[in-house]
């Protein structure tokens, strides 16, 4: 599978902010393939365990995309209501979180943020946060 131009230059700048701060926010239109990118940064870091947590609905094509992208790391992709089965055996190098908008607001945690929380701190993984950016063409 080939990457787009832009998305190979999202993987490479997210890879060294990853290697600083363990962390990187990932702010991407619809349909510019936040998923693909996120894969690609894993697969770029040489990371052996991703946990990818997303909604129900795009399980099936996350694990379509790692597979095409041939990516050499063991994948969990779960929903974030089934958090709590998760393999308790596996040290998670990375934790991607889509959609993690709808993890839910400060000041006060969702179950879905604590859940998140605790295996953050469990693993201490770098983290990916994957959101949908909106492009406005407003004139004023």
């Amino acid at each position: 599978m080939n990457l787009r131009n832009y998305q190979i230059d999202i993987i490479k700048r997210a890879c060294e902010i990853l290697k600083v701060n363990g962390f990187v926010y990932l702010a991407m239109e619809v349909r510019t393939g936040k998923t693909l990118t996120s894969l690609g940064i894993a697969d770029k870091l040489k990371l052996k365990n991703v946990l990818f947590v997303t909604k129900k609905k795009a399980i099936s094509s996350i694990e379509s995309d790692a597979k095409k992208l041939n990516a050499d790391f063991f994948l969990h992709t779960v929903n974030y209501e089934s958090l709590h089965k998760i393999p308790d055996d596996v040290k998670w190098d990375l934790i991607v979180l889509d959609e993690a908008h709808s993890m839910g607001a400060f000041p006060k945690p969702s179950k879905r943020a604590k859940d998140v929380c605790l295996i953050i701190i469990k693993n201490k993984p770098k983290v990916i946060t994957c959101i949908i950016f909106i492009k406005l063409n407003i004139n004023y």
